[in-house]
């Protein structure tokens, strides 16, 4: 009697390389997110960052301006008001947000320039690396060091720390004319035209525009950033230079008006010029 299995073909040994595929464990990189989506985690943090400090930007703006109408009373008068606003949320209004978005904005671009191997810079970009080393001095010398406990300065607190400092400053210093214009130029023309930025962003979000998304935000990263038309482009420079010279003349107006400060008061001021780490260059 024959066997039973006679006639059949033994199964097929399974392939090596097909076992070897099954019994491996799936790569590390599925679990990885891609760049795609890091450029869209970092774009929504950016643009969400921006949207929390431009708050705190127009309220602050919104003084030097008043100073070229009113001088200082009412810069003083503007800047109170807008303190009531934001200075109870200062560090969640305004720092976390500055750096958060220094830091998301740099990381994105970083991650663009990785992918692509080359550097696409727009005016907006520029000016956002320009206001970088801006911001820093500003922040030194209006917040942090008049805080400082230490005589003379004895801790400058709000209330005594206005927009008398700025009109010292500017009669006292040409530099600070200078970083005070470029401050509120560069600042202008980073916000407005970041300002549409986030508009189209936040529309997007909200799914109010079927607009398509720009490339860079879904993850192609060879893509250059949408171009402001000439036109508007001329008209957003005329806006921020017709600013910056109203800001020029609140500058005027505050030194005129701060020449008549006690001299305890300026020694204070003095002493906070003389605390900023650049005075190691001899610039005070």
């Amino acid at each position: 009697m024959g066997d039973s299995n006679s006639g059949h073909p033994p199964p097929a040994a399974p392939d090596a390389a097909h076992k070897a595929t099954a019994s491996s464990p799936p790569s590390a990189s599925r679990y990885l997110p891609t760049s795609g989506s890091i450029l869209r985690l970092l774009t929504h943090t950016q643009n969400a960052s921006a949207l929390s400090f431009g708050v705190f930007m127009t309220l602050h703006l919104a003084a030097p301006l008043a100073a070229a109408v009113g001088g200082l009373n009412a810069a003083d008068g503007v800047m109170v008001l807008g303190r009531e606003i934001y200075l109870p949320l200062e560090p969640v209004l305004v720092y976390a947000p500055l750096f958060v978005h220094l830091v998301s904005s740099a990381t994105r671009r970083a991650v663009i320039t990785y992918k692509t191997g080359k550097v696409n810079l727009s005016t907006h970009a520029m000016t956002g690396y320009i206001l970088a080393p801006l911001v820093v001095p500003h922040l030194l010398l209006h917040r942090l060091i008049p805080a400082s406990p230490s005589p003379p300065i004895s801790g400058l607190s709000p209330s005594e720390f206005g927009f008398e400092f700025v009109g010292y400053a500017a009669a006292s210093r040409v530099w600070m004319n200078i970083g005070y214009l470029a401050l509120t130029g560069f600042g202008l023309y980073h916000a407005f035209v970041g300002g549409m930025k986030v508009l189209g962003w936040a529309r997007r979000v909200l799914g109010r525009s079927k607009a398509q998304a720009p490339a860079a935000v879904k993850g192609d990263v060879s893509a250059a950033p949408r171009k402001i038309g000439k036109a508007r482009r001329i008209g957003l420079k005329g806006i921020v230079a017709t600013l910056v010279g109203v800001v020029g003349i609140g500058l005027l107006r505050l030194a005129r008006d701060a020449k008549g400060m006690g001299s305890f008061t300026a020694s204070r001021y003095e002493a906070v010029f003389a605390a900023a780490p650049w005075t190691a260059l001899g610039l005070r």
